[in-house]
């Protein structure tokens, strides 16, 4: 590693488990919603950080019944029934998809 200081290598290593620590925090003191919202698009993106449990991460945007829109973070069972088009009540907190029915 010439040129990386293991000191700063370190810190950066810190600072990124903290940073994920309060995002984790923002999403889980995040109001919970539901609403009436149509599935607008799906995208799975790989994620190469080790933070994840898998290195795929599923999203989805749906349009909401008040015409906002969502992209919401899922588990792939429930990516798999969500297809482009259909309808769904929906809950999430912060920026996850907590269920669909």
């Amino acid at each position: 590693m010439s040129g990386i200081c293991p000191c700063t290598m370190g810190n950066s290593v810190s600072k990124a488990l903290f940073g994920l620590r309060d995002v984790k925090k923002l999403s889980c003191d995040a109001p919970v919603q539901t609403a009436k919202a149509d599935v607008l698009s799906r995208t799975v993106r790989h994620s190469n950080t080790m933070y994840h449990e898998s290195p795929w991460q599923y999203l989805v945007t749906f349009r909401l019944e008040d015409g906002s829109e969502a992209q919401l973070v899922t588990e792939e069972d429930a990516y798999g029934k969500l297809k482009e088009g259909t309808a769904w009540q929906i809950t999430w907190q912060g920026d996850r998809l907590t269920a669909c029915e």
